[in-house]
């Protein structure tokens, strides 16, 4: 049976290894966030860019910068990422709100620039921002949970907000918020079909923990997402989980590897795909 580029991207089947190829923009989008899951930023960069010569409509044009934002995010580079977004959020403010397709290219630009300016320290912006996706939501027309195009038109959006209300509680000391807000993100992607949604829940869950002063929940955790990331091949996620786990001084279970090796390590890997991983815990992991 065939795995089709929706499965990789948004589905149960991230860890494939041959990602199919794209015939047009859709799935070039598609293509695009399967290769960034797992890592192969540069491959990824080259899919969007295609993308811009397809001459695609609005929303397509609008959430592939939002992606590319996402990649630049997930390396620590929010300047740059905020830069596409920007533009990400111009492109899909010529559109009718109306339509499930604009209301998701305005929240995916707009929850990026919030995880931007929470990477660049600008709490303020960020709340602003999260604030206007959250009156968005409140009021668009719901899209029922189905299947995975339903996933990317709706309940996502929820996630991704969750995602970054979440981290901000974390950078300004409000643990139980952050644990609220983790908590209702894990509802979301559990009850959604995509296994990098729920890998990356489960490690915004991890960081929360750790923020509320519960290691050792943190660290089970955390060692749970670089190996689940690590068998989905999820590269981006297991050096994420790996500094984390280093950051709170935590060890690896198998041949007793120390996680900063293994972050390392990854990072290698990832810079020769294309990244640019710093070398410690991004202060926005989500939205991505």
């Amino acid at each position: 049976m065939q795995i089709t580029l929706p499965a990789i991207a948004f589905g149960g089947s991230a860890s494939v290894i041959a990602v199919p190829p794209a015939h047009d923009a859709w799935t070039r989008w598609l293509r695009a966030v399967a290769l960034g899951g797992q890592g192969y930023y540069a491959v990824a960069a080259t899919e969007l860019h295609r993308m811009e010569s397809d001459n695609c409509g609005r929303v397509l044009r609008s959430i592939a910068a939002s992606t590319r934002a996402a990649h630049l995010r997930q390396g620590g580079r929010h300047h740059r990422a905020a830069d596409h977004d920007g533009a990400a959020l111009y492109i899909a403010g010529q559109g009718d709100l109306g339509y499930a397709e604009t209301t998701a290219a305005h929240c995916d630009a707009l929850t990026g620039l919030a995880a931007d300016n929470l990477g660049r320290g600008m709490f303020g912006a960020a709340d602003i921002l999260l604030g206007r996706v959250e009156r968005i939501l409140r009021d668009r027309e719901q899209v029922p949970a189905g299947d995975v195009t339903a996933w990317i038109w709706g309940q996502r959006l929820d996630l991704r907000r969750c995602w970054v209300r979440a981290e901000l509680a974390m950078f300004t000391s409000d643990p139980v918020a952050a644990l609220e807000h983790a908590a209702a993100a894990q509802a979301i992607a559990v009850a959604g079909p995509s296994q990098r949604h729920r890998i990356k829940t489960e490690l915004i869950g991890a960081a929360a923990a750790a923020a509320a002063g519960d290691v050792g929940d943190a660290a089970q955790r955390a060692e749970r997402v670089a190996e689940t990331a690590a068998a989905a091949r999820q590269l981006p996620l297991e050096w994420a989980a790996a500094k984390l786990l280093d950051g709170i001084g935590a060890r690896g279970t198998g041949a007793g590897e120390q996680w900063a090796a293994r972050a390392e390590r990854v990072g290698r890997v990832l810079a020769e795909r294309g990244g640019s991983m710093h070398q410690r815990v991004n202060r926005s992991m989500g939205a991505g």
